[in-house]
């Protein structure tokens, strides 16, 4: 019984070897699976603590003047004024910025927008801007000013410069 037992290991082992060397002329290559690379996300800009902005600049940038930073995370940051005035900067992490398009109030009204060459979206309120840019593939930042004083082309004009400030620190 050994003895048979251990010519058919011998005969399976032959054609195991057998069978991964093919025959000549005869072989066809194995197609490639489809996705044989995981898709990789475009690296995400480095934007910092609150968009790299401090109170000062925030400040100049949106024209409220003096502000006060009352909330800070490493995604959310929120300037106030004395006037009830505020900014407040997000960053969305392993979110696609359509998402986040999609999902905003259609109450406001939406539109494009370019800010250092980054295609985003920005929204207007009666007194208030928003405004959203990528920074990489699944990642984006949205600045946005909310002013009682604030027509919505000066809110958006500022979220405009913040939004390119904090771009180019990145």
């Amino acid at each position: 019984m050994r003895a048979l037992s251990g010519k058919v290991s011998v005969v399976l082992l032959a054609a195991l070897l057998l069978s991964a060397c093919g025959t000549p002329g005869r072989d066809t290559p194995a197609a490639a699976p489809a996705s044989s690379k995981p898709q990789v996300a475009a690296p995400s800009v480095d934007v910092g603590l609150c968009g790299s902005a401090d109170a000062g600049q925030v400040g100049t940038q949106s024209g409220l003047g003096a502000v006060t930073l009352v909330s800070s995370d490493a995604l959310l940051c929120r300037w106030e004024a004395q006037d009830g005035s505020s900014v407040t900067f997000r960053w969305f992490r392993g979110s696609p910025i359509d998402r986040y398009h999609s999902d905003t109030a259609t109450s406001v009204k939406r539109d494009g927008v370019d800010i250092v060459g980054r295609s985003g979206y920005s929204w207007r309120g009666a007194h208030s801007c928003e405004a959203a840019v990528p920074t990489g593939d699944a990642d984006f930042i949205a600045w946005t000013v909310d002013s009682a004083a604030a027509t919505p082309d000066a809110a958006c004009a500022a979220v405009d410069r913040l939004a390119s400030a904090t771009l180019a620190k990145g």
